[in-house]
């Protein structure tokens, strides 16, 4: 029997779901032109739709390719399933097809078919202390915490590709004063997560509607939904390993036991390996406890694991003369959220250290903190009390502040009001050249100023000449990217219907898609068929050469008798 019709046999057997199965792993691209078995077979055996399916088998797989009456059941099954096996006299058979891929390919990559028999021995976890593997975890949260608010008012850049840009990271790098390497690996692991997507016909990266609730959550829940995710996007090859050996063996191993695996495929394991480290799911290539807990997809387990080993949030911080902040471990939500907020980042780690400024406090002013909110969060969160830097700098900041006020204003004179305390601070703002864009004028009252222009632009346009001010109805809000499209196990409408009509055309049909389909491809390929015909009441068994199918007539050439028959397609019972 011919590949085809091997093939055809195999996925006329099939119930529904797993037909549906078999077009969902091997996604045929000739959609509407199949409508039975036959067609189906004839566009899963073209060579580059095999050379795909195969890529990412292992050894045995492949193997089993070749001599399928050597393999163990469940993998003839699992083949079977990837329509990569035929179905012949009651038992799975190898198909010409893919065994002619398989040569090509292992040819291309060193490799003989005879080579793919090497016994493999699974390797168990080593003993690698992992216990210390908290610190890393906390310093990645902390890092990915950082990220995310460097993109909360800028987005960061896209490539045309779709990944994130190499300026953006750098960007991230030096905003949040991380290594540009732990940078990249946060970024990778908030998009496993996804709470970083793309935006704006995606060209921009930012927040997703799920990011402000993680940053609301503490240290165990957040790291469980990075390492969940990021044990989620990991190339099921290297899953499969990682059940036998630890994540160091299982990475060398890799290539050895997938010879045929995508360049794609084996990159996407190595970031997963950096990005288990990065996040304390491996130590020194080893899954620790909580790792494990994930492979397992035992989200609890994981989660009382980080509850027991990391530390609980600390009191408070120390604040130091210099206006430099320690942080000794986790802060709660709030409190990190708000000194994130007041200070900006020096060193982060499981202990921290960030930096009052003058800018960072300006910085809160304008997301809408006020000064005395301002004293009152570091008075809450300092375990020392305020030291006099901090107090006179406040202070400072304070009655600067209640020099200028902005708001909104809907009267005749303009969009925006300025309120200013004092007449010569009001002179200043009126000859400012760097000012002039704002066409400040004089309202009927002395101490107020106005713009036609918007206030969040005469707000910003202070800040940028200096101008200590407030503004009223300023808000924290951050770039938030729609909630994306939710993922979906179902096939596509067109997946759909084609397997509907492949599973119709079985069961409408006898055979395998039709004695006709069978001798259509038996002329195709010029190769002989053996067909069983009666009538009246005789039954007759011939192996024919079909030449044509026409007017409901089979015309053949008989080979054993040397002769040409015609038989009439409604005497036929069986093509085989």
């Amino acid at each position: 029997m011919s590949g085809t019709l091997a093939l055809a046999a195999a996925l006329a057997a099939m119930d529904r779901g797993t037909l549906a199965a078999v077009v969902e792993r091997r996604r045929p691209q000739a959609i509407s032109g199949i409508t039975d078995p036959i067609g189906l077979a004839s566009e899963l055996l073209r060579a580059d739709s095999v050379e795909r399916a195969i890529a990412p088998l292992e050894r045995d797989d492949l193997a089993a390719l070749l001599q399928p009456e050597t393999a163990a059941e469940e993998v003839r099954d699992r083949l079977l399933g990837l329509g990569l096996l035929g179905w012949d006299e009651g038992s799975a058979a190898p198909l010409p097809e893919v065994a002619a891929a398989l040569t090509a390919s292992l040819d291309r990559v060193g490799l003989s078919p005879d080579s793919l028999r090497n016994d493999h021995v699974s390797e168990p976890p080593g003993t690698t202390d992992t216990a210390s593997w908290y610190v890393a975890a906390l310093t990645a949260l902390g890092t990915a915490a950082e990220v995310l608010r460097a993109l909360r008012t800028q987005p960061g850049r896209l490539n045309r590709t779709g990944t994130v840009a190499v300026a953006t990271v750098k960007s991230l790098a030096e905003a949040t004063r991380i290594d540009v390497d732990r940078t990249g690996d946060a970024v990778q692991a908030l998009l496993d997560a996804r709470l970083l997507v793309p935006a704006a016909q995606l060209t921009l990266l930012s927040w997703s509607p799920a990011t402000a609730d993680w940053l609301e959550l503490g240290a165990p829940d957040r790291w469980v939904a990075l390492g969940a995710a990021a044990v989620a996007a990991m190339p099921p090859q290297l899953r499969r390993l990682l059940e036998e050996r630890d994540l160091e063996g299982s990475l060398a191993a890799l290539r050895d036991r997938y010879p045929l695996l995508p360049a794609s495929t084996e990159a996407a394991a190595r970031r997963f390996g950096r990005i288990a480290e990065h996040l304390g799911l491996a130590v020194d290539g080893a899954l620790g406890e909580a790792g494990r807990a994930l492979l397992a997809d035992d989200l609890d387990a994981a989660r009382a694991i980080a509850e027991r080993d990391m530390p609980a949030p600390v009191a408070g911080v120390y604040i130091q003369p210099d206006l430099s902040v320690v942080v000794p471990g986790p802060l709660a939500p709030s409190d990190e959220a708000a000194l994130a907020a007041l200070t900006v980042p020096e060193q982060t780690g499981i202990a921290s250290t960030r930096r009052i400024t003058e800018a960072s406090i300006a910085a809160a002013l304008e997301r809408g903190f006020d000064a005395a909110g301002a004293r009152s969060a570091f008075e809450r969160l300092s375990l020392t009390g305020i030291p006099q830097p901090l107090d006179y700098m406040l202070a400072s900041i304070a009655e600067r502040i209640r020099g200028i006020v902005v708001r909104e204003h809907s009267g005749d004179e303009g969009r925006t009001r300025l309120d200013i305390s004092r007449p010569e601070l009001r002179e200043t703002l009126l000859v400012d050249r760097a000012l002039h864009h704002l066409q400040l004028a004089q309202g009927e009252e002395p101490s107020a100023l106005y713009s036609r222009l918007r206030a969040d632009h005469v707000f910003a346009a202070l800040g940028d000449a200096r101008y200590t001010a407030s503004f009223e109805g300023a808000a924290d809000s951050p770039l938030v990217n729609p909630a994306p499209e939710p993922r979906t196990t179902e096939l596509p409408d067109e997946l759909a219907q084609l397997v509907d009509r492949v599973h119709s055309a079985v069961r409408s049909e006898p055979g395998a898609g039709g004695f006709a389909r069978r001798l259509e491809l038996a002329i195709r390929d010029r190769s002989t068929v053996r067909v069983t015909a009666s009538a009246q009441g005789r039954t007759h068994v011939f192996t024919l050469l079909p030449t044509s199918l026409d007017a409901g007539r089979l015309r053949a050439t008989d080979p054993g008798a040397g002769v040409e028959r015609t038989l009439p397609i409604s005497t036929i019972t069986a093509v085989e």
